[in-house]
């Protein structure tokens, strides 16, 4: 019955995946990463943030479009870390395509393939909701960074109303997870893909999966992970439908951010009302 019922409340806003997920054409998504930074993108989050004379790592880089873009801003190296091959091999294709020197190398966050003290700096944008270990990748971030480098990081907490990652490919209902638990959620999705006969599939669900590629990190479960590192720790939070975030700006909702940023301060209603957890993490010195 709670299955039927979860996937009668996804159907009510389907959503289908993207042309360019289905019929990938060579480098658009790197272009795609590319524009959205040259029109703020992920530095619009730090706007003090410069990333000139620096050597910087993009974490979870995709297809290497932002990584040429922090190239092109004066970065002294810039190297991108991504699991998939073929979106580092695209990324390199973008760079020489660009005329800028950038890094591309296969790696998980939990394990990076890199060198300990070896970076001022470390951008993070939409990825550690998506890392198996959450606590283990902010760990090998330190390792990597030199003493007064930092990791700056951008991401939703679970229960943002999107937070379930269907809205791409499944549903635009918002706070499935919130109604639904995800066990409930991932056998009715899967029915809906299956009936839909559209041949997308997801992937398969990781160990530590609550959802597909969802670590499922909240933003009370990334104070409890930070308190244990030696090191300064920062976490803002933006409300719904801040002017920041674009995707929220055709919504006439919008103007209810200032109703909404209230609810974000309650502690109890602050995972469902927050955009973005905005995290700056910086290693102090050695001794």
């Amino acid at each position: 019955m709670m299955e039927r019922l979860a996937a009668w409340y996804l159907s009510l806003a389907p959503a289908s995946p993207p042309r360019y997920w289905r019929e990938p054409r060579a480098l658009e998504r790197a272009q795609m990463e590319y524009d959205d930074e040259l029109s703020g993108g992920f530095l619009k989050w730090f706007p003090s943030l410069s990333l000139a004379g620096k050597d910087v790592l993009d974490l979870g880089c995709g297809y290497g479009g932002r990584t040429v873009r922090y190239a092109e801003l004066g970065a002294r190296s810039i190297t991108g870390i991504e699991p998939g091959d073929r979106q580092c091999e695209e990324g390199r294709c973008f760079a020489a395509l660009h005329g800028v020197a950038a890094t591309f190398k296969m790696g998980a966050g939990e394990r990076l393939p890199l060198t300990a003290d070896g970076f001022d700096c470390i951008v993070c944008y939409d990825v550690l909701e998506h890392v198996c270990d959450p606590g283990r990748t902010l760990s090998e971030c330190l390792r990597v960074l030199r003493g007064g480098g930092s990791l700056y990081a951008v991401f939703p907490p679970f229960y943002h109303p999107a937070g379930t990652h269907f809205d791409g490919w499944l549903s635009k209902m918002p706070w499935a997870n919130v109604l639904f638990p995800c066990r409930t959620l991932v056998r009715a999705g899967s029915d809906i893909l299956g009936r839909r006969g559209e041949g997308y599939r997801p992937g398969d669900l990781r160990p530590t999966d609550k959802l597909w590629g969802l670590n499922g990190i909240t933003i009370r479960k990334l104070r409890q992970i930070t308190r244990e590192f030696d090191a300064d720790v920062r976490i803002s939070l933006t409300p719904l439908f801040s002017s920041r975030n674009r995707k929220w700006e055709s919504w006439h909702m919008k103007y209810f951010a200032p109703l909404l940023a209230v609810l974000r301060r309650l502690p109890f209603l602050q995972e469902y009302f927050t955009d973005r957890i905005i995290l700056t993490v910086t290693k102090p010195f050695p001794a």
